[in-house]
């Protein structure tokens, strides 16, 4: 097993279009004069016209085979999307049949550190939205295991989407109201955390599904003994008009973490982090960014808004959002356009009174919360 320094590129959603080759292209040589030892992918590898078939698979695998070096990929929530396939495991099947692999989720064996990918493997069964990226119990449990087959060693965890209470960026009018801002956000999405408090060993957490670059304070947070990372996107599926690419180096004493500018080809450091010390030290500070359309929700509301149960209500941007008071963290969006709406809190009730006179009342769902599914599931609706 290799014992020297490790250099990964953790490229963020592809979405490869053919119309964008030139620049995809252009990334790539970007990344590979970096040598990296190995390429990780964050999933959604196919372009909006066509993402979840065959043909986008086969492009992803083509693209990220092209960087000349071993690669990891997994499995996005519009990976998961194309009618080509009426059922989850077919697509499941299937990607794995172009990127060559028995199961969407894995283990790499990197000498000092152990990565685990792990991949969306439900689209058409999911209970809230159908583009939550969901992991199902035969994975989480598949996942358990492997955090205590590795105690010993450093782990670093990719998959699509953040984890509840990681503090990474989440946009509110978009992936908070879907609700599909985090892995299983409708069905117990603090489990995850629960696996990081228990494992120190977990040191590095990466994640794509957001679209937004690296100039932000919230892309890179420290939590325990783990640091959460968002990675951009390499290609022109941008929201805020930056395309980075995260690069890790790391050996048995720690990681660098650079970011690479597209735009440019340059390379900074982000972060230094010690694993004896669990010491995250910062190179780069970014004021606050409040974009017009992506925006987040803000911190969590202490000592204000509306307390119910395990949840705290705040009014932002004219929307209600609920937050996790156990990991001071937003969970949804509980309702949005109040005008000047009045709520208040009945029992265990949400209560919502506009000034046209509509009273609309939220209880709280079974896994006790109270967001508002924005974009739920046509195919469970169909059943």
């Amino acid at each position: 097993m290799p014992t020297t320094q490790q250099r990964l590129a953790i490229v963020g959603d592809l979405h490869y279009e053919t119309s964008q080759h030139a620049a995809l292209i252009h990334a790539q040589q970007q990344l590979v004069a970096l040598e990296p030892h190995a390429v990780v992918s964050l999933g959604d590898q196919g372009g909006y016209s066509h993402c979840g078939t065959r043909l986008s698979f086969t492009e992803g695998y083509e693209y990220f085979s092209g960087f000349g070096v071993p690669f990891h990929a997994l499995i996005g929530n519009h990976d998961m999307e194309g009618a080509e396939f009426k059922k989850d495991k077919d697509a499941v099947a299937a990607w794995c049949e172009v990127f060559e692999q028995e199961r969407p989720y894995t283990t790499v064996d990197w000498g000092t550190a152990v990565g685990v990918i792990l991949s969306q493997t439900s689209f058409r069964g999911n209970l809230g939205s159908h583009h939550e990226v969901h992991i199902d119990q035969a994975q989480l449990d598949w996942f358990a295991h492997t955090l205590a087959e590795y105690a010993d060693r450093p782990i670093m965890v990719f998959s699509h989407a953040p984890i509840l209470g990681s503090g990474i960026r989440v946009l509110q009018d978009l992936h908070l109201k879907g609700p599909n801002a985090y892995l299983n956000h409708y069905t117990y999405p603090e489990r995850f955390m629960e696996l990081v408090q228990a494992n120190p060993h977990i040191k590095l957490w990466f994640s794509g599904h957001n679209h937004l670059g690296h100039d932000y304070q919230d892309t890179i947070t420290h939590v325990g003994h783990c640091t959460f990372v968002h990675g951009g996107v390499i290609g022109n599926h941008t929201r805020d008009g930056r395309r980075h690419t995260r690069f890790l180096t790391f050996d048995h004493t720690g990681f660098d973490l650079h970011t690479v500018n597209h735009a440019d080809g340059r390379l900074r450091q982000d972060i230094r982090v010690d694993f004896a010390q669990n010491q995250m030290i910062r190179y780069q500070q970014f004021p606050p960014q409040d974009l017009a359309r992506y925006f987040p929700p803000p911190p969590y509301p202490n000592g204000q808004g509306i307390t119910v149960g395990n949840s705290v209500l705040l009014h932002h941007r004219d929307m209600l959002v609920e937050y996790d008071r156990t990991l001071a963290a937003p969970i949804g969006v509980v309702a949005d356009n109040l005008n000047g709406a009045q709520v208040d809190v009945e029992g265990d009730v949400v209560v919502i009174r506009h000034s046209s006179g509509v009273v609309n009342r939220r209880a709280p769902n079974a896994y006790g919360r109270y967001l508002y599914t924005y974009f739920p599931n046509p195919w469970r609706q169909e059943k």
